[in-house]
């Protein structure tokens, strides 16, 4: 019998180790983000956790619940399944293991290599009992580990802003040249220790942005963090700059779901901290934050204190700019003009089916709003002081589980969120998602579901279904209603919004898959005449991706067709191909091109192909063109080096941009250079 159950393991981990090579980061991404591709919000501040744990992966045998519920496909159940089956047998000798999990489904262990690994080392000067049931430490885990990063993006061509001009023109408008090279540049550095300390540098320089001078030492942005995870009652802390998530995030959140996150993902975002690993910056906390344990109660504690870019109207704030880009006098002229100050505590109590949490935060600002003048802008933030209280409350009972939040601001509006999934097994989920935000609701720290721009003035309903009809055809389909009470920025008067997708998913083999989708998006936009009206925008994409040998190719066909009000229907289509060749375990090379024809930039498409690590891979398309890329990854002991080559030309344009990001050209060129080395 146990060699039967050895065989059975080895033949497990035949299947995962075979899988996770095929398995990349993009394609991840691109399964989890997928509506990247038409414009919407897809939770760049979860895109941006995944990634740095994708990037420092955990040995499972080593795992806590928490590192466990990071992965947003993941729950509680399913978290706890995987550590008692670790406790039972003395720690996994392979993730293979996992399919012994009875709530695990093929894609979500498929996924696991991506952030974990495994490895069981016997230390007898520690452990003296060398029983099954003995968990030995990786000892590897106990060295310091360091990842030091460097990416480089080097532009084959100039734009207007990059042309130099005369002092006398400049005297005139000095906001005609950029201050800086055309280069962008990003430096990371991050380190831990057994998996319990961690600290990290993130600098960076956009293009335009001046490099060791106009005020810059050295790089434009600088993100630093310090964070650990304690003992006893603390458990986690952080200096520096990280970002908070409580609830569904509607007083403080670190991320915004589209639907298909709603649908991919099991349970919300995690509750508590996280460090901030990104470019961004603008969407996190610079101070302090505590998390502490007592029996069933948590505590969550942080302050934050920090200067944001902001444009000033007659020593009020017009509006908190958020790009983070210092390339102009102008630009820099909006630099860290208001001071921030912002606290709140959440606290929990967790049972076993059920637990309920208070929230509370508080922001103010140094300098205060202007009245706002525009209609739809009434309601927006006026004033210094800015606070919100929520309580969250979720429960869990067999196929059945609930997520609740309501929240009211200092302002007095109100906001509440409820998500309920029925779930008879991991064949099929009903996903029900309602949210109520009144015109008066006002949060400067808000991330949570939502159809319009700002988590106010919406009312809405959202219905989805993820099933297998069959082991190799799983179905994704959603509907989404919302009612704008108040005039937005397109229509002056109440409006509704709808978005319907489907999604179908055949796996012919383990090396072949077909993936279809339709969406439709209606939003409402006013006529000429000032009445209601809307546009409409259907979107359809098949896709096929398989696997020949060392070659994993993905072949798609993308169309859109667009109504608007006042103006003719419009389309665009995209063919694709994108092949990834490893090889060697040491080299990958990655291939790409897309054909693409549009009407106009409003039917533009995303096309998701191979990218660096730490870089986007996401290129919009639009005019008349062709848009290709290459790469090379080649790792060589700690070292990786990594470079791209990519290309954009337009048949139907003789220039692309405006302003200083205009360029008098058809072609456009890039090449990013990046190393990373670990040790």
């Amino acid at each position: 019998m146990k060699k039967l159950i050895l065989l059975a393991i080895i033949i497990f981990t035949l299947t995962i180790d075979t899988t996770a090579q095929n398995v990349t980061w993009d394609e991840f991404a691109e399964r989890f983000f997928p509506d990247g591709e038409d414009g919407e919000d897809s939770g760049q501040g979860l895109y941006d956790d995944l990634l740095e744990m994708h990037q420092n992966p955990i040995n499972i045998n080593l795992a806590d619940r928490s590192d466990l519920l990071r992965l947003p496909f993941i729950n509680e159940e399913q978290a706890d399944s995987i550590l008692s089956l670790i406790q039972r047998s003395g720690g996994m000798y392979s993730l293979g293991e996992l399919y012994f999990v009875k709530n695990l489904n093929h894609n979500q262990i498929v996924f696991m290599p991506l952030f974990f690994y495994c490895k069981r080392i016997y230390n007898p000067d520690k452990h003296q009992d060398n029983s099954h049931n003995t968990l030995y430490y990786d000892e590897n885990e106990k060295k310091l580990k360091t990842e030091l990063s460097s990416t480089l993006g080097i532009p084959l061509y100039k734009r207007e802003g990059f042309k130099k001009h005369d002092p006398e023109v400049l005297n005139k408008n000095p906001n005609k040249q950029y201050l800086g090279n055309n280069l962008s540049t990003t430096l990371r550095y991050r380190s831990s220790i057994n998996n319990r300390l961690f600290w990290g540098l993130t600098a960076q320089k956009d293009e335009g942005e001046p490099f060791a001078s106009k005020d810059n030492a050295l790089y434009d942005s600088y993100s630093f963090y310090l964070s650990g995870k304690g003992h006893n009652a603390i458990k986690q802390w952080i200096v520096g700059d990280y970002k908070a998530h409580f609830g569904l995030g509607l007083t403080i959140g670190s991320s915004a779901p589209d639907a298909m996150n709603v649908l991919s993902a099991y349970n919300p975002h995690g509750q508590g901290f996280t460090a901030h690993t990104s470019t961004d910056e603008a969407l996190f906390l610079r101070g302090g934050a505590l998390s502490a344990t007592f029996g069933k109660i948590n505590i969550h504690t942080y302050a934050s204190w920090r200067q944001l870019d902001a444009t000033l109207s007659k020593d009020s704030i017009s509006t908190i700019i958020t790009n983070g880009y210092h390339r102009t006098p102008l630009e820099m002229s909006k630099r860290n003009n208001i001071d921030a100050l912002q606290a709140g505590v959440a606290a929990s109590l967790n049972l076993s089916q059920w637990s309920v949490s208070l929230q509370a935060t508080h922001t103010h600002y140094d300098t205060p709003y202007i009245t706002p003048t525009a209609l739809y802008r009434k309601y927006y933030f006026q004033g210094k002081d800015f606070g919100n209280y929520s309580i969250y409350y979720n429960y869990y009972h067999n196929q059945l589980k609930l997520w609740g939040e309501t929240a009211t601001s200092l302002q007095g509006g109100i906001a509440t969120q409820h998500r309920l999934l029925y779930s008879t097994s991991y064949k099929m989920k009903i996903v029900a998602l309602h949210r109520f935000y009144s015109t008066h609701y006002l949060s400067t720290s808000t991330q949570s579901y939502k159809s319009g721009s700002r988590v106010q003035n919406e009312h809405g309903l959202l219905l989805g279904l993820n099933t297998y009809l069959r082991p190799e055809l799983h179905l994704y389909i959603y509907g989404d209603y919302a009612h704008y009470p108040f005039t937005t920025y397109s229509s002056r008067q109440a409006s509704n919004a709808f978005t319907t997708s489907m999604q179908l998913e055949y796996t012919c083999s383990n090396n072949c898959s077909i993936l279809l989708r339709y969406k439709f998006r209606q939003r409402p936009q006013d006529n000429k005449q000032h009445t209601s009206d809307h546009k409409q925008q259907h979107s359809v994409k098949a896709q096929a991706r398989y696997v020949i040998g060392i070659f994993t190719m993905t072949t798609a066909a993308d169309l859109t067709l667009l109504s608007q009000p006042d103006k003719d229907n419009s389309s665009g289509w995209m063919l694709s191909h994108k092949t990834t060749c490893k090889p060697s375990k040491t080299m990958r090379l990655n291939i790409a091109a897309a054909w693409f024809h549009t009407d106009s930039y409003s039917e533009a498409l995303r096309f998701y192909e191979p990218s660096l690590i730490y870089s986007t891979g996401s290129a919009t398309c639009y005019y008349h063109g062709v848009r290709s890329s290459l790469s090379a990854v080649k790792k060589t002991g700690p070292l990786e080096l990594a470079l791209k080559y990519c290309v954009t030309h337009y048949t139907n344009r003789s220039s692309v941009g405006t302003d200083l990001r205009a360029y008098n050209g058809s072609t456009l060129q890039d090449i990013v250079v990046q190393g990373i080395v670990k040790f």
